[in-house]
């Protein structure tokens, strides 16, 4: 009976453990939203959410928007600094802004497509 309880604690333990690997994500889409979806019903990125930046089933599968992202804002610097809210906020938004500067496939800037309303990561 002991063996059972020490792998029930255990796995419960575990668990919680894998819960707090995926909290940098919320934050990233909530600045985003925050950014560039604020109250612009009509954009192609409204009904795209999670799309924007990712393609597939799969999270880890990342759109050419996703990767320019990616460069700049990691899950692992983000875990480095959350604490500090107003530190984590602003390492958002320039990973956002600088995502905007590059080019996309289309040879116009990501910043220019979300300006236009469009999906930047087609």
């Amino acid at each position: 009976m002991k063996k059972v309880c020490v792998c029930l604690v255990l796995s419960l333990v575990g668990l919680g453990f894998s819960f707090r690997s995926a909290s940098a994500l919320p934050p990233f889409n909530k600045e985003w939203v925050a950014k560039y979806n604020a109250g612009d019903k009509n954009a192609a990125y409204t009904e795209a959410k999670c799309n924007v930046c990712h393609a597939g089933e799969s999270k880890k599968m990342k759109n050419e928007y996703g990767k320019a992202v990616g460069k700049y804002l990691t899950k692992a610097k983000y875990n480095e600094i959350k604490e500090d809210e107003a530190a984590a906020k602003k390492y958002i938004a320039e990973g956002l802004a600088k995502a905007e500067a590059e080019k996309s496939a289309s040879g116009k800037t990501y910043g220019d497509l979300l300006k236009a309303g469009e999906l930047p990561g087609k």
